[in-house]
């Protein structure tokens, strides 16, 4: 399964010879680095993750390890475990920064005990599957169900 994700090459195309025209206003530049598919960085990208056959190039974090996959402390972590009493759990988006919580209560919105994780870590997770989305008067989120 595709892991290293490549950045697109240009069309040879335009008077650059790399694909670039006069209407280009730059918004490619520094965007042409390589993603890993180990780094989500939405609930899209995090059911990408989990079968990275899907994994496409621009959604994801960069790549850390220079394409060395193979030695990538990413790659090399172990799953993430996540103990539980109740077979779903929410993780709520935060608004403003894009953090993860997993909420102890989500009926109490952000007032609720939570514990913040981030995306990466939420795809390693062992034993859990990445559910369906979530939307209340608190904030967006998504439901982890406990696997098997």
């Amino acid at each position: 399964m595709p892991i290293h994700l490549e950045a697109p090459k240009g069309h040879a195309h335009g008077p650059d010879g790399k694909g670039w025209n006069r209407l280009s206003l730059g918004g490619h530049m520094g965007n042409l680095l390589a993603q890993c598919a180990l780094r989500p960085t939405s609930w899209a990208t995090l059911r990408e993750s989990q079968d990275t056959r899907r994994a496409r190039w621009g959604v994801f974090g960069p790549c850390i390890n220079d394409s060395q996959c193979d030695t990538c402390p990413i790659f090399q972590t172990a799953p993430k475990e996540l103990r539980a009493l109740d077979d779903r759990v929410l993780v709520r988006i935060h608004p403003h920064d894009g953090r993860l919580y997993l909420m102890n209560r989500p009926e109490d919105g952000w007032a609720s005990g939570a514990l913040r994780w981030t995306w990466a870590e939420v795809a390693r997770l062992n034993g859990w599957e990445i559910g369906r989305r979530h939307h209340d008067e608190h904030s967006d989120g998504f439901w982890l169900e406990r696997a098997g």
